[in-house]
């Protein structure tokens, strides 16, 4: 399994922001990901590893009103 980094997480998220599907990391490694789909799949799979989003917890939530 590999291990990932909070800076990388960082960085993924900023590609996701911009739209962008490829990179030059600036250290001669280029990273390119086939589509938005793909690189959405690792960021869930890096926030699961990071534990930034435990499974079976919903980001979302909903106010519940009752008549009282």
């Amino acid at each position: 399994m590999t291990s990932y980094t909070g800076e990388q997480y960082e960085t993924l998220c900023q590609m996701i922001a911009k739209g962008v599907t490829s990179m030059d990391l600036g250290n001669g490694e280029k990273v390119q990901f086939r589509s938005l789909t793909e690189m959405l799949r690792i960021k869930s799979m890096m926030e699961a590893e990071l534990g930034l989003n435990p499974k079976g917890r919903s980001r979302a939530t909903y106010p519940v009103y009752r008549r009282g």
